[in-house]
């Protein structure tokens, strides 16, 4: 597995709350985009030089290509079966107001093209990736009953590989899976991201940028009580 280093940071606290960044300056949310995550760089980098950023990533449209289909198809289906199936289309007078009179003619299947878009918007915003300097965070469920907050911090990352079948290698999106070390399982699975790649690479660099900074603190440490 390949991974991307955005270059080298001294390790800056191991006890720190994973919700916030280790300086006391306001976190920029900043889309994860390919082009900025090359000019914003490294979370970790960033939060060491007093200028935390976070990265936040959604499903994208594309990846509710078929359902968009689908939901225009049943939109010109509406109009046509509206047109020719009259008993299909509610009609009649609303009220009036004035010498003006206001009248209702909504097609009943009208709810089939509303349902389908619903089940994108929902497919969309439904869910919500965070990376930042203290690890990875999937919000599930912001739209839903029920929410999940997964969170893997960089050191307890196991492996992070893109996941992408073939038509989603032609729409340029596909699903990040990371793995935990203390589970041995999928832990957070980053779905209908765009670029995957990019993704896994950003999250890989991370992870090793962080445990270089543990290993370079515990050398440290060793060689402070070897010297006392």
């Amino acid at each position: 597995m390949s991974n991307n280093d955005f270059g080298d940071g001294e390790f800056d606290g191991l006890g720190e709350d994973f919700s916030g960044s280790s300086s006391n300056l306001p976190v920029r949310e900043i889309y994860g985009s390919p082009e900025n995550i090359e000019r914003e760089g490294s979370p970790i980098q960033r939060s060491e030089d007093d200028a935390p950023i976070r990265y936040y990533f959604y499903p994208t449209w594309r990846s509710q290509f078929l359902n968009l289909c689908g939901f225009f198809v049943l939109c010109i289906l509406t109009v046509v079966v509206s047109k020719y199936v009259p008993a299909l289309v509610v009609a009649g007078s609303l009220f009036s107001l004035g010498d003006t009179t206001y009248y209702l003619h909504l097609p009943v299947v009208v709810l089939l093209p509303g349902a389908m878009l619903g089940k994108i918007l929902i497919n969309i915003y439904d869910a919500k990736y965070i990376i930042d300097d203290h690890g990875v965070e999937a919000q599930i469920g912001l739209v839903s009953l029920t929410l999940r907050q997964p969170r893997l911090r960089w050191e307890d990352i196991r492996g992070v590989e893109p996941n992408q079948t073939i038509w989603e290698r032609l729409l340029g999106i596909g699903s990040v899976l990371i793995g935990s070390a203390m589970t041995q399982d999928v832990e957070i699975i980053m779905s209908g991201v765009a670029n995957p790649r990019a993704v896994q690479l950003l999250i890989g660099g991370e992870r090793d940028r962080r445990l270089r900074q543990l290993q370079s603190s515990g050398a440290q440490l060793r060689q402070a009580v070897t010297s006392e």
